[in-house]
């Protein structure tokens, strides 16, 4: 597997670590050269409202950088000038100026100084806290208008996704006070999707699920009826990791939102762990377990232990986002009759089941209130995007801007002054046209191409790459689902509330222990209304509170 490939699939596999990846650098401070007004000019004309209409004449815009220490720079680029300032100040007419660098283990510490001495650059990056500070300190521009005026096609496509999650994320109100640093939104969903070995399901001459009923008959078969062939009792029809416990797509299909704060019927915001539905859900999973559909070691198993029993072909049943394709391919490997499928989650009853759609939202970037340029700093993400999902979005200014073409040791995309995960909603549609259409020019993004080439590849018999074929199945299910608004939005996206700071790792513990005993049997499903009753008491009921103020400040 290559370096980039590596790299694409560490992206894709965010869902599970949710690890943040995008670092900028920063460099000299000095001024840049060139005919450039000062930050505060209002003369300069932004391009005749085109997103990508260049200034005349130039305007200049300071910010601070966050650097990585180990980030290997290319030859002749500094942090402050580089591929990205260069093309930025000469087709934008955009000059940035960055006025402090800090290594990232600095950043936050440095930038909360600024911010509490007032001395703000025109544009920064921060997080959810120093985001809520600069709103209740009035001290930011309200992007809504220039928003809806400059941002590109692509920029919306990629920000309208899950009903605009990310967008909400940085709103109170009707006020847009940032534009998100995201991971793809659908990405970032958990385990959702069910996936089966549909081989078993010829072999034992059992129909795909229709209903909950069918999904757990179909895992006690996998389990007893030797779907494998080899006249053994050696598989299991449902496996997971220890820490799925509380983030399976299974629960989904009962109605049941665990982890997540959802609207009530009066409207009021609570959590979906200890909402009746999730006793149902865990009832029922008690009693799969019971007749042995489930994995008995499920308490102990981490991802490497899973991944062993998922390619040594012992499971039949998986829940889990668009990346589980690149767990099996070796199964493919190993047995080329194997073949996994992914499905919407069936429902318990005759409303339609639907995922649970987490906030995308890394990080936020901010302008300072009184800039006269804001539209400035949507201009530069409709650049960014342009490049790497858009019509410019060739393989020349991949390697130009994104990675080096050699091995990918050379990231170009942290140099740039603004900056998304680079797996983007939009790539993702991309690749979906392309099969659709079965035409490969519709996959502009890298990211597109790489998984459309490959899966071509793998059908036509490169057993190796059979893993990218699941993409599209997957991503197809989830574009059907954002379509139909199979999904529920986690209602809170604010910051930490106190009690949850405080709390959040006790109430935590107290659910996954819970959950699990309860599944393996150890308690009666009972135990669930002392668990709610506990995690009430231990501060769920006061972070239910904060929780609800919070949500009635930003509508």
């Amino acid at each position: 597997m290559g370096k980039r490939t590596l790299l694409l699939t560490m992206c894709f596999i965010l869902s599970i670590t949710m690890v943040l990846g995008a670092c900028s650098s920063g460099g000299s401070g000095e001024e840049p050269a060139g005919n450039v007004t000062d930050s505060d000019d209002s003369s300069a004309v932004p391009g005749n409202n085109d997103p990508l209409g260049q200034y005349d004449p130039p305007i200049s815009i300071s910010t601070v950088k966050r650097i990585d220490a180990n980030l290997k720079l290319p030859d002749g680029q500094t942090n402050e000038d580089n591929i990205w300032t260069q093309s930025i100040a000469a087709e934008l007419g955009i000059h940035i100026k960055t006025e402090w660098i800090a290594d990232a283990s600095q950043y936050d510490n440095k930038l909360n100084m600024s911010i509490a001495s007032g001395s703000l650059p025109d544009f920064m990056r921060v997080n959810q806290e120093q985001l809520n500070q600069l709103i209740e300190s009035d001290s930011l521009e309200d992007l809504s208008e220039v928003y809806d005026k400059y941002a590109s096609p692509d920029t919306k496509q990629q920000y309208g996704v899950g009903d605009s999650i990310a967008l909400k994320a940085a709103s109170v109100g009707d006020k847009l006070y940032a534009i998100p640093n995201t991971a793809s939104a659908i990405a970032g969903a958990g385990s959702p999707l069910l996936w089966i070995r549909t081989d078993w399901l010829d072999h034992l001459n059992l129909s795909e699920p229709e209903s909950m009923q069918d999904l757990f008959d179909i895992a006690k078969a996998f389990t007893n009826n030797d779907p494998d062939g080899n006249g053994k009792k050696d598989t299991v029809g449902l496996a997971f990791v220890n820490g799925q416990v509380g983030d399976l797509g299974i629960y989904n299909g009962f109605h049941a939102y665990p982890s997540a704060w959802i609207q009530n019927e009066s409207g009021k915001l609570v959590y979906g762990s200890v909402q009746p539905e999730m006793k149902k859900a865990l009832e029922e999973m008690q009693q799969l377990y019971k007749d042995g559909a489930i994995d008995p070691e499920f308490a102990v198993k981490d991802w490497g232990k899973w991944n062993e029993m998922l390619t040594s072909g012992q499971v039949g049943i998986a829940f889990a986002a668009h990346w589980f394709g690149q767990l099996v391919h070796n199964l493919k490997v190993r047995d080329s009759k194997a073949e996994w499928k992914p499905y919407l989650v069936p429902s318990i009853d005759d409303k339609p089941s639907k995922i649970t759609l987490r906030s995308p939202v890394l990080e936020y970037y901010v302008v300072k209130k009184g800039y006269k340029h804001p539209e400035a700093l949507i201009k530069m993400f409709n650049y960014y995007y342009s490049l790497t999902v858009g019509e410019r979005a060739t393989q020349e200014n991949y390697h130009k801007y994104m990675y080096d073409k050699d091995d990918g040791s050379i990231q170009y995309v942290a140099l740039a002054p603004i900056h998304t995960n680079d797996a983007t909603d939009v790539a993702f549609k991309q690749m979906v046209e392309a099969f659709d259409s079965n035409d490969a020019a519709k996959a502009k993004a890298m990211d597109a191409k790489t998984i459309y080439e490959n899966a071509t590849k793998a059908l036509n018999g490169e057993n190796s790459l059979y893993g990218w074929t699941l993409y599209y199945p997957a991503w197809k299910l989830f574009f059907d689902m954002m379509d139909n608004e199979l999904y529920v939005n986690n209602a809170f996206y604010g910051a930490p509330t106190d009690t949850m700071r405080d709390k959040a790792a006790t109430l935590s513990k107290l659910e996954f222990e819970t959950f699990t005993k309860i599944i393996m049997g150890e308690t009666p499903i009972d135990e669930f209304d002392k668990f709610v009753d506990h995690w009430n008491k231990l501060g769920g009921e006061q972070i239910t509170k904060e929780v609800n103020a919070w949500s009635n400040s930003v509508k």
